[in-house]
């Protein structure tokens, strides 16, 4: 496994690339405004590091890219957004794009805001289904011949309407119909890389029970283990209603069974990969990436003792 940190057009993100050396970086791009990450991208080679790049971006009339509504300008913008960052990738010699695999219905985004302003009735899962492995499977051949890693990513089962990263915005979730973990698994098993992210995946259990969640989590990890090729180093807290919780690895609570995973359970899941080097690992905290570079750079050598 190779442990990375995230960065983005912020300041902090240079301070923190000098601070850890982290020998990978996933970049959160978003393809709107590509011209805007030349300097990131200098120093990024100028590093020598492997570098993926996190897919965002919206289409005209504020429409959030997906692969599961039968909606042929949606699916159109979606595919030409992605196949553009993959050959921005190709042309820098990143390594990964990494995208979610959309919505069963259509979605309106806006990133600025972060709101989530409208969402049509969805499909059913198995016809959505369909449509997203057939243009999963176009962009995995496209990034395959340009030299570039296609993850899929695991994504939660819920969302906070607007302000996405304040926890309080948790309490009154929204459902706009994201595919599921065994939409990803099914991508996995037509020979898609998968990105597991453990508190997206979690999130696909809704429950008072903690160990629900966990069976169900380490279960979906072992069988996502094979065309994993990414992960995030995520955890939920309570409630645990279907969204995720982007925090700092020294939170008290991942020494507890509110945690999910916990401490100890991370390590029993990254133990799984633990004879892996085709593995990116990362943290998604809600700052403090140095920090928590550092936390990740411990939980992983434990995961490698015996």
């Amino acid at each position: 496994m190779t442990l990375g940190i995230k960065v983005g057009l912020q300041k902090q993100s240079f301070n923190d690339l000098s601070q850890t050396n982290a020998p990978f970086a996933e970049v959160w791009f978003n393809i709107t405004q590509a011209d805007d990450y030349t300097v990131l991208f200098d120093e990024l080679k100028r590093r020598r590091m492997q570098v993926g790049l996190h897919f965002w971006g919206v289409l005209d009339n504020g429409i959030s890219p997906g692969f599961g509504y039968p909606d042929a300008p949606i699916l159109k913008g979606s595919v030409d957004l992605v196949k553009k960052t993959i050959d921005i990738a190709a042309k820098n010699k990143f390594q990964y794009v990494n995208i979610h695999p959309g919505s069963r219905a259509i979605v309106k985004m806006d990133l600025d805001r972060q709101d989530y302003p409208y969402i049509s009735e969805p499909i059913p899962l198995p016809q959505a289904q369909t449509i997203f492995l057939e243009h999963a499977s176009i962009l995995h051949q496209y990034a395959k011949r340009r030299d570039v890693v296609l993850t899929v990513e695991t994504v939660t089962r819920r969302f906070q309407k607007t302000d996405w990263y304040n926890p309080a915005s948790r309490l009154n979730p929204i459902d706009n119909f994201q595919l599921p973990v065994s939409s990803v698994q099914a991508a996995g098993a037509c020979g898609i890389a998968v990105a597991n992210d453990f508190g997206h995946t979690a999130t696909n259990v809704v429950s008072d029970s903690p160990l629900e969640i966990w069976n169900f989590l380490y279960t979906a990890t072992q069988s996502l283990a094979a065309a994993t090729r990414l992960i995030h180093l995520g955890f939920l807290v309570p409630p645990y209603n279907g969204t995720d919780f982007h925090d700092t690895l020294d939170n008290p609570i991942l020494d507890t069974d509110q945690s999910i995973p916990n401490n100890r359970q991370m390590i029993q899941l990254l133990k799984l990969f633990k004879n892996r080097d085709d593995v990116w690992v990362l943290v998604e905290p809600n700052g403090r990436h140095t920090e928590n570079y550092f936390l990740a750079q411990k939980i992983l050598a434990e995961s490698m003792q015996n």
